[in-house]
C-alpha cells in the first residue's frame, strides 16, 4: 500500500455532492509512485480500509455553507475540525473512524487534512454540478498538488 492517499469523497449522482470525486479525478496521474489517488462513495466505518497502514491522507469533500456567496474552499487539519458523534454507525465521521483504528490498532494515518469545498446543491439527482461548483474543480485541485507535493521529499540534486 502507498504511503500517501488522496482521497475524493462524495456521490456522482447527487449533482455538487460530485466535487470530490471530480477533482480526485483531475488528479490521477498527477503524482510520484508513492501517492495513491481515489475517490469513493462511501462513509462512515466503510472508510476504515482506505485508511489503514497510511502515512498521510488528504480528503476531499463538500461542505453545505450557511450561504454559498462568499464561501471559499477551506483547508483543515482532522485535529482543527474536533469530533463529532454519530448517532448511528451509519453516520459516523472521521473521528469516529480515528477512535475505532486506534483502539483496535490499525494504525490511523500521522497526518490527515481535509480540503473541504463549498456546494450549493447536494442533494438534488443530476450528474450534472452547478457551474459555480464546477469552477472551482481546478482551484481545488491545484491546492490538492500543494498539500501533496509538501508531503513529499524533497529530490537530492
Amino acid at each position: 500500500m502507498k504511503p500517501f492517499l488522496v482521497l475524493g469523497l462524495g456521490n456522482e449522482m447527487l449533482k455538487d455532492d460530485a466535487v470530490g470525486i471530480r477533482v480526485a479525478e483531475s488528479l490521477k496521474d498527477s503524482f510520484p509512485d508513492e501517492v495513491e489517488v481515489r475517490s469513493t462513495s462511501s462513509f462512515g466505518l466503510s472508510l476504515l480500509d482506505e485508511l489503514i497502514d497510511r502515512e498521510k491522507v488528504l480528503v476531499i469533500d463538500s461542505y453545505l455553507p450557511e450561504e454559498f456567496v462568499g464561501s471559499e474552499i477551506q483547508e483543515r487539519n482532522l485535529d482543527s475540525v474536533g469530533e463529532a458523534c454519530g448517532v448511528s454507525p451509519h453516520f459516523v465521521g472521521l473521528g469516529e473512524v480515528r477512535e475505532v483504528m486506534r483502539k483496535l490498532g490499525l494504525g490511523f494515518p500521522h497526518e490527515v487534512r481535509i480540503l473541504a469545498i463549498p456546494v450549493s446543491d447536494p442533494t438534488t439527482f443530476s450528474t450534472e454540478m452547478t457551474p459555480a461548483v464546477a469552477a472551482l474543480v481546478d482551484e481545488a485541485a491545484a491546492r490538492a498538488r500543494r498539500i501533496v507535493e509538501a508531503w513529499l521529499p524533497v529530490p537530492a540534486r
